[in-house]
């Protein structure tokens, strides 16, 4: 579990281009899985849950979060991946 340091600009700047709330990403920092990278950052992501039967043949968004080593939000990005 991850607490909400400080934010960059840019980070900022995205999140509200995105639409992307403090509370959501309190959420993802909260609930979210860490991958460790090597220079010391973690990318923080939440999956979105199952979409409903109707939505099943759409791309599910996905919340991620980039913290560098000091704890400083990067960046927060919503990622559409698309099934093969």
């Amino acid at each position: 579990m991850m607490k909400l340091g400080k934010i960059s600009p840019l980070a900022f700047s995205r999140m509200r281009q995105r639409g992307i709330s403090i509370d959501a990403l309190n959420d993802l920092l909260a609930r979210g899985q860490v991958e460790k990278q090597f220079d010391g950052a973690q990318v923080v992501y939440l999956d979105s849950p199952a979409p409903a039967p109707a939505w099943a043949g759409r791309p599910k968004p996905r919340l991620y979060a980039v913290v560098d080593a000091a704890g400083e939000v990067l960046t927060v990005e919503r990622r559409v991946r698309l099934r093969a």
